[in-house]
């Protein structure tokens, strides 16, 4: 099997900076095509909740727009000097 899309999930909306609103993504898998040309599609998660209306897109795995739709990651963490713990 070849892996040729991205099962993605609409789950929700969000403002962005400029006051647009926008579509909040999440990669919920991956679709294969088999050697007959049949499409197999692996899911790893699957959103609930009112704001998931059960659609689910296929996206080319080198489109990156709904992931680029979605607000910034929180920054990361400052590492913590541990080297005093007594453990």
């Amino acid at each position: 099997m070849k892996m040729f899309k991205k099962v993605v999930a609409t789950v929700g909306k969000y403002t962005d900076s400029n006051g647009q609103e926008k579509n909040r993504y999440v990669t919920v898998g991956k679709a294969f095509v088999r050697d007959d040309k049949s499409v197999s599609i692996k899911v790893d998660a699957m959103p609930v909740g009112p704001e998931f209306s059960g659609w689910l897109n296929l996206y080319d795995l080198d489109d990156e727009q709904p992931r680029k739709a979605a607000p910034a990651a929180a920054p990361a963490m400052a590492p913590v000097d541990d080297s005093d713990l007594p453990f």
